[in-house]
């Protein structure tokens, strides 16, 4: 199979242009990936590997592949309107009421269709080996997007935090101020694509935290999380965005302030309660990849089943 590889001096370019509205960026995706593949049967990785050759699931070029042909020409006119299907707007700043629920949005430019087309196509025997790719490129990626919580939600038409600005972030193990220098102005939205699992790996790379959350998947975990749909994962997004992205450490209603110069967030008033959210999510992430995966490459697989009722 014939591919066009992307030279990493200008992914890497694409991907800082990109990152405020990529969801997780490189390294939260390539966490996705790598745990996903302990995970896929043998017959689903055989396919795989058929497909990406010399990469794998983790790998910037697989993972971010949607981001970085976000906005291109080429894309643009083979993937219309593709630029949203990497999130879906549910408001948080909804009234809670017993009679409260999420509703789909009219139309399939949204996260959560996305990942049902994509793992059909990927499915489908009618599909060519390019078009298998490519489904498997998007399915990877708006998985990990679907799973990040700023991703599933918005208040205000703050674009899912993407108009809070924040001025620094004083980690344990990565931190930037206004003196720092970025390829992009810092928001809430790219504290949670980037920052929170920055500080989650202190110096480890990402093979070396996937292998280490990996550990910490326990069997009922690997049951409970299993189950449910694209909008069942979603819904549960949304409701971590509301909580807690949204949230002081104390509970508190982080501000709505478009103006500069932005939120201080520290490990005591807003970082260190997030990061135990930012892990699950990357754990249910590569779980529920993988089972989406199997389910499209191998036709023996059956999923875990829930776990027995106590």
């Amino acid at each position: 199979m014939i591919r066009t590889r992307i030279p990493i001096i200008i992914l890497l370019v694409v991907l800082g242009l990109n990152g405020s509205v990529q969801a997780w960026g490189p390294e939260g995706h390539g966490i996705i990936g790598v745990i996903a593949d302990r995970y896929l049967t043998p017959t689903t990785r055989e396919k795989i590997e058929e497909l990406l050759e010399d990469d794998h699931l983790g790998t910037p070029e697989i993972a971010c592949w949607p981001d970085i042909i976000r906005g291109t020409k080429e894309y643009d006119e083979i993937y219309p309107k593709n630029g949203l299907w990497h999130y879906i707007d549910f408001d948080a700043s909804l009234r809670y009421t017993n009679e409260f629920s999420l509703k789909m949005p009219e139309g399939k430019d949204n996260v959560v269709d996305q990942v049902v087309r994509w793992q059909k196509e990927l499915a489908d025997p009618d599909s060519s080996p390019r078009q298998k790719l490519d489904a498997l490129r998007f399915l990877v990626h708006f998985v990990g997007d679907l799973h990040q919580p700023l991703h599933c939600a918005y208040r205000y038409n703050d674009m899912g935090g993407n108009m809070l600005p924040v001025h620094s972030f004083l980690g344990s193990n990565y931190s930037f101020d206004a003196e720092t220098p970025m390829d992009y102005p810092p928001s809430l939205h790219s504290v949670w694509d980037s920052s929170l699992v920055l500080e989650l790996m202190g110096k480890q790379r990402v093979k070396t935290t996937a292998r280490k959350l990996r550990k910490e998947i326990k069997r009922d975990n690997l049951q409970n999380w299993s189950q449910g749909d694209a909008f069942d994962w979603a819904t549960e997004s949304y409701w971590i965005a509301r909580k807690q992205a949204y949230r002081w450490t104390n509970g508190d209603p982080v501000p709505f302030k478009w103006a500069l110069p932005g939120m201080d967030l520290t490990m005591d008033n807003y970082i260190a309660s997030k990061l135990p959210f930012v892990g699950e999510q990357l754990k249910k992430g590569g779980i529920r990849l993988a089972r989406l995966l199997n389910e499209a490459l191998d036709p023996e697989y059956q999923p875990p089943a829930p776990p027995a009722e106590k």
